[in-house]
Order: structure tokens, then sequence, then C-alpha cells
């Protein structure tokens, strides 16, 4: 995978076309459709005990245009991964929606994107070890259900707003973001999440609010980005909690065809009352991609009161993963 295909692949907020790897079922001049997916093996070691962390990535998806003014299109894709203790799998629905394309916009509605994903996705683009602090609410989190999401683009603008209701049975709330490229090189993002969500036996509900900004730069072999948050969050018998967060990423690409990429990635995140939600690590990965091939190791380093694998543990994690 060439450099510029991969900043493709993780600039791409909409996910209106079919992954890079997929393949084209049926195509004409009005309609298409795709198939893709992908195999991953991966292994975690940490604090000397071993987990198989392996997966498969299944979705359908195709596009209809209807007129010079509307294309509809849909996505279906799930997960399954193996229970630790027996032969049975787990399957979990990753993008379920339908949406429309019009000069005006664009429309979609189902288990999807939420409006901030856009911004939080311009560091959460390693292997692994990348997007903790944003999934601590519904809204926030890279996808929740029953969302509707509405998109604009203009030029070197992007704006997106996004309301959910009973995400995962027990949050409604909001979102909203705004990016502008003010080069090819570097775009800046800002965007507001908030949600009402349901806490301990359901009695209680709680507002949580975050406020986040972004920027990322990309040119030639180089593409650094980081993401900052704020706000306040909400537990079980607990309201209204400030937190602190902030993501910072890496990544070089060198030899031939930029095959190979070397990246370094910081990630924090620190509420006042709610210790089981901190995080506070670096870490460092190496990947190698041919064609749609990748293999991968990476390196978690926990620093002081990191909680996002238990109490202060290192991670090294393994991968060979194959896409189609």
């Amino acid at each position: 995978m060439t450099f510029n295909k991969y900043l493709i692949a993780v600039a791409s907020g909409a996910i209106l076309s079919a992954p890079l790897s997929a393949a084209t079922i049926y195509k004409n001049d009005a309609q298409e459709f795709n198939v893709g997916g992908r195999v991953e093996v991966r292994g975690n070691l940490t604090d000397g005990e071993y987990t198989d962390k392996s997966r498969v990535r299944l979705n359908v998806n195709g596009k209809n245009k209807l007129n010079e003014d509307l294309t509809v299109f849909g996505r279906y894709e799930f997960e399954i991964k193996e229970n630790k203790d027996d032969n049975e799998a787990n399957l979990t629905t990753r993008h379920l929606y339908v949406g429309g394309d019009t000069q005006f916009g664009t429309v979609i509605y189902g288990h999807q994107n939420n409006a901030v994903t856009y911004l939080t996705d311009f560091t959460d683009v390693a292997e692994t070890f990348v997007g903790y602090i944003n999934e601590n609410t519904a809204t926030s989190g890279d996808r929740s259900k029953n969302t509707l999401r509405y998109i604009y683009e203009a030029d070197a603008l992007t704006f997106q707003v996004s309301g959910t209701q009973n995400a995962n049975d027990n949050a409604d709330g909001f979102g909203v973001m705004a990016a502008y490229k003010i080069s090819p090189e570097v775009e800046l993002a800002a965007g507001i999440a908030s949600s009402d969500q349901e806490y301990g036996n359901g009695a209680e509900t709680r507002q949580s609010d975050s406020y986040m900004v972004a920027a990322r730069y990309s040119k030639n072999n180089v593409y650094l980005a980081a993401t900052g948050m704020t706000g306040n969050i909400s537990a079980a018998g607990i309201a209204d909690s400030d937190f602190v967060a902030a993501d910072a990423y890496a990544g070089y690409y060198f030899g031939e065809d930029n095959g190979n990429l070397v990246n370094i990635g910081y990630s924090y995140y620190s509420a006042d009352d709610i210790a089981s939600l901190e995080t506070n690590f670096v870490a460092v990965e190496y990947a190698r991609y041919v064609g749609n091939f990748a293999v991968y190791g990476s390196y978690k380093l926990a620093l002081n009161n990191d909680m996002s694998a238990g109490d202060r543990e290192n991670e090294l994690q393994l991968g060979a993963r194959y896409g189609f």
C-alpha cells in the first residue's frame, strides 16, 4: 500500500465508497455492488499472559444513482472473534446504514460513524494501541446505533452533524464538527459531542460533554497528527467529573513503494473522579505493507496510572492481515 493510498484511506470520513481492497461484484452506469473484508491474526502479550485477538471483518456495500440529483447507498459490515474458552464465535455489527448523496450534502441513518469520528480519526491511524480517548461516551465514540448524520463538503471545508437516539439502548445525544484544510498539507478541526446516558440500574441519567480540537499534517513520507479533548464525564454514582485528554501520532514511510511504516503514539485521558478511565501510555510500531497483505509489531509502554489494559501493564502485540 503506497503512502498516498494510505492517506486516502485514513482521511475518508464519509465512507461512501468501497474499501480499497474490495471486489466489485457488479457495476454499470447507475449501480455498483462491492464485497470486501479482512482476515487478521493477532497475538497480545500482557503481564506474561498471552491472548489471541484474531478477527474477521466482512462487508457488503452498494450504491444506485437514481437521477442526476440523488444517489442512494447502503453498507453492512460485521466482525467475528472467537470466544476465549470454546470454539464458538462472537459476531458484532460495525456498520449497518443507508443514505443518500445530493448536491446539498449527504444524509446517512443507521449504525455508523458519529460526526466527530472524522476529527478523532486524525490520530486513530496506527494498527493498534490507538483510539482510546474518545470511546467513553456514545456520541464521541467511533460508531453508534440509531444515528442520523449529515455531511457537507465544499472545497477545503468539511462539516458534519449527527444525532443519536438510544445508542447501545442507554444514551441519547449529538455531535457536530467542522474541519478546514488551510493548505494541501495541513487540516484543522474542532467539534463538540454531548450525551445523556443512563448509569447503574437505569435510575440515573447524567450528561457528558466533550469539546475537541485536532490537526494533521501530511507531506511526502511524513504524517503527523494531534487531538485534544476536555469537558465533563459521568459514571454510575458520579456526575460531571472534569476530564482532559490528548492523542498524538507521528508516522514515517520508507522503502520501496513506501511499504514500511514506523510510528510512535501517545494517549492520555484523566478524569478527576473516575480512576478506571485513566489512560497514559506511549506506543511504538513497525508495519510492512505488500499489496493487500500487512504484518506489524506494536509495543505499548504504560506510564503512571494507566488503566487502558489494567493497572500499568505493558503490552506487546504482533499481527498479520490480509484484505480482500
